[in-house]
């Protein structure tokens, strides 16, 4: 399970101040122990008053074109979500709460390592 602190909890808040869809997905966050796998289902739920009909496996395939753009991909590494969580949100129809959380896992994850596809495309 990926885990999100709460000092990088605080350094995102500070960032995306100007976005309450954001700091509620980071409410989300906290309220979740700062356990992302059990956030992003829960932000599915809240913003589109349905259960998540995708696995976050899913979810990410769905914005792995957007979050690999070299520009994006950039700002993902050195922890910058907020320039990016908007387009996210527009170009994929997440939700802008989901597409926060989503953000922040890329950026937990690694935004060069989940970037890198398989040769074998697994």
């Amino acid at each position: 399970m990926i885990t999100v602190t709460p000092e990088e909890i605080s350094q995102f808040r500070s960032q995306l101040a100007d976005s309450p869809e954001a700091l509620a997905a980071l409410d989300a966050i906290e309220e979740c122990e700062g356990y992302l796998d059990d956030a992003v289902p829960l932000l599915v739920m809240r913003e589109t008053a349905q259960e998540a009909d995708r696995s976050l496996n899913d979810l990410l395939e769905r914005c792995r074109q957007f979050l690999c753009q070299e520009e994006v991909r950039e700002f993902l590494e050195s922890g910058l979500i907020a320039p990016i969580i908007e387009p996210l949100a527009v170009s994929t129809g997440i939700p802008l709460g989901t597409a926060t959380a989503l953000s922040i896992l890329v950026f937990k994850l690694g935004a060069k390592k989940f970037c890198q596809v398989p040769e074998s495309g697994a």
